[in-house]
């Protein structure tokens, strides 16, 4: 992966600032900037290890009106570099470190578009050529609703084979970080951090039982993809 010269990653995401002014996790805003910073790091964490060359676009350097204009922006922005293959992720999906990035890398590169599912019919990561990439079309998706997922896969496969990855969830809510808290194994740093910020709430104990296919009843919520308003 590490020689391969024509990959580059966007990691879409606000700052952690500009992540906390815009979601509601918590009723406190010292809560929810705590939460930003720790998914943004995560995150970017996850970038860095994966070893392509990656460009962070916020809120400050990003171009254009609307989400679908400013990540079409981002994929042109960073194609005119002269990368042929580009893979966006946000912030919001923690589980990121799981991805196999050779994999993706080997696959963009026989020609293959690679999309990663959330939860809500959106998409956490999405790897394109520069080939396969139409600017217009891309802007024009139905970004930020759940039927995302459904046009953009519909729309790679009409010139290129896709690749599917495993299916993750995103953290949109103090509810999805409740849902997080609860995984079978779920004991690392960031989940146990997550934990902490939701003890203070008074809940009952029910709420804190919720099995995997719960995540379904959020489908229709707002707020999928990589996160800039």
């Amino acid at each position: 992966m590490g020689n391969n010269k024509n990959i580059a990653l966007i990691f879409f995401s606000r700052t952690s600032a500009g992540e906390a002014k815009y979601k509601s996790w918590f009723k406190e805003k010292i809560k929810n900037s705590y939460a930003a910073s720790l998914l943004i790091n995560k995150a970017e964490s996850a970038v860095q290890k994966s070893g392509i060359p990656f460009y962070h676009f916020h809120e400050k350097n990003q171009k254009g009106n609307n989400f679908g204009e400013r990540i079409a922006n981002a994929y042109q922005e960073v194609f005119d570099m002269g990368y042929e293959q580009v893979i966006s992720v946000g912030n919001d999906c923690p589980d990121l470190e799981n991805i196999n990035w050779r994999q993706i890398s080997v696959n963009l590169s026989k020609g293959k578009t690679v999309l990663g599912p959330d939860t809500r019919g959106g998409a956490y990561l999405i790897g394109i050529q520069k080939k396969y990439f139409d600017k217009g079309q891309f802007e024009a998706l139905s970004w930020q609703k759940n039927t995302l997922y459904q046009e953009l896969s519909l729309l790679c496969e009409v010139s290129t084979k896709l690749v599917e990855l495993n299916q993750y969830r995103d953290i949109n809510s103090s509810h999805d970080i409740r849902l997080l808290s609860n995984v079978k194994k779920s004991i690392d740093k960031f989940r146990q951090l997550l934990f902490q910020l939701l003890k203070p709430f008074k809940v009952v104990a029910i709420e804190f039982q919720i099995v995997t296919h719960d995540f379904y009843i959020f489908k229709d919520s707002p707020l999928r993809a990589p996160p800039i308003k």
